[in-house]
């Protein structure tokens, strides 16, 4: 063979072979992740180690991943533009499914792809009812709730607190965004007997949530916070307050426990938090993605989900200030999930 029909030969098998990577890609697949907020936020970034570890290497989906970043931009405008973004890589990329994480990538984009024959839903930290999307019945959605657990908050109060000589007194505390606003539904109507919930009470500003601190003084035994992050600095600065800073506050000036219902509170300085497990959020909204693209079951043959699982952070410096002993399966919990901190 001469070296010219060696040449041609190594050319066409060089431009069969380029062609058939890019069948097999465009082929393949294609799931796309979209998360309301951005990658340095604690929840975010451990519902996306639970996705990672159930999506695992798989060449056989493309992955792509979206952050609409609405969490450090809590504006309307912001959010709706973000949806408006999130949409617009949905409609250019034509991904099978999306993994769509909090109730923003919801209200601001998935929301319109609802019944979409060509588009398969899985949601995950949802922490209200999914009617106002229009999911309920829908075709082409499944999901899991995220669902504050109450129940391992109120037993753990009830442990501090039973040298108390009554029925530990409880409030929550919290921002005015979304998430927690759809949280304090759950707190209000949840059985928290023998406990006495006396309060909810959400705030606009960090002076308004200072007030608040110093007004739970001998008014209430226990403070629950939920989130703390669209905290203004004031009601004419609507810079937000670093969470280190609100939380080194409350800390200081709070003289009554304060427990957390996400484990951000304790990396940001707090004493214990008993929060929802994001690696479930992020596990189970995997596992049910690759039952639509592996074996191609329908969404609505697939339930919508509870959150079951909890986590528990703890830092001893500020139990030992409180003067609180937990049992150690607590401790051990939380050391065995890298949230112990010294």
């Amino acid at each position: 063979m001469s070296a010219r029909l060696r040449r041609i030969f190594s050319g066409l098998f060089i431009l069969v072979a380029g062609a058939f990577i890019v069948w097999f890609n465009a082929s393949k697949p294609k799931l796309l992740i979209i998360q309301s907020y951005d990658e340095s936020y604690t929840w975010t970034r451990d519902v996306s180690l639970g996705l990672r570890r159930t999506l695992g290497e798989d060449t056989q989906i493309t992955e792509r991943w979206y952050y609409m970043d609405t969490k450090r931009h809590p504006t309307k405008d912001y959010k709706q533009n973000a949806g408006l973004s999130a949409r617009r890589v949905i409609d250019t990329w034509h991904p099978n499914v999306v993994i769509a994480v909090d109730d923003d990538a919801q209200e601001y984009a998935l929301k319109h792809y609802v019944n979409d024959p060509h588009l398969s839903i899985v949601f995950a930290g949802v922490n209200g009812k999914v009617t106002p999307y229009g999911y309920d019945g829908a075709s082409n959605v499944t999901g899991i709730y995220e669902r504050k657990q109450l129940q391992g908050v109120k037993e753990v109060i009830g442990i501090i607190g039973r040298e108390l000589g009554h029925a530990p007194r409880v409030m929550h505390l919290g921002d005015t965004s979304g998430s927690v606003k759809k949280d304090e539904k759950f707190m209000l109507d949840f059985d928290w007997s023998p406990l006495v919930f006396k309060e909810s009470k959400l705030v606009k500003t960090f002076a308004d949530w200072q007030q608040a601190v110093q007004k739970a003084q001998g008014q209430v035994d226990f403070i629950i916070t939920s989130n703390y992050r669209g905290l203004a600095r004031s009601s004419s600065d609507t810079r937000l307050v670093p969470p280190h800073e609100v939380v080194s506050w409350t800390e200081a000036n709070a003289h009554l426990p304060v427990i957390g219902t996400n484990g951000f509170y304790v990396e940001d300085g707090g004493m214990l938090a008993i929060g929802t497990s994001p690696y479930e959020q992020g596990e189970v909204a995997a596992r049910m993605a690759l039952e639509i693209l592996r074996n191609g079951r329908k969404p609505n043959s697939m339930p919508f989900e509870q959150s079951r699982q909890f986590v528990v952070f703890m830092r001893k410096s500020r139990l030992e200030a409180h003067g609180i002993t937990l049992p150690r399966i607590y401790e051990a919990f939380a050391r065995a999930t890298n949230n112990y901190y010294e």
